[in-house]
């Protein structure tokens, strides 16, 4: 096993193509392929630049009040990762 996180995406592409295969030989209708096939083509969304996660950060802390700072950066990203993906 490996450290690396793995390509979720290649690997959606790999099981979509054998399934279209599988589709094609018993006539089935791949209606459903041509969804995921047209969400593989998006492309993933950009991460937020540092300026932008900053910029996030001080608008998000005024607007937050927290008594203590020892959770706030964990807040801070699960409110991060809301905005921008898991």
């Amino acid at each position: 096993m490996t450290d690396s996180t793995p390509d979720f995406r290649a690997l959606c592409a790999e099981l979509l193509a054998a399934f279209e295969i599988q589709l094609e030989e018993m006539s089935i209708d791949n209606r459903l392929c041509k969804r995921a096939r047209s969400a593989l083509a998006t492309p993933p969304p950009e991460p937020p630049a540092d300026e932008e996660l900053k910029a996030w950060y001080h608008q998000w802390a005024k607007s937050t009040s927290w008594w203590g700072h020892g959770d706030r950066p964990v807040h801070f990203a699960r409110a991060v990762l809301e905005r921008w993906g898991k």
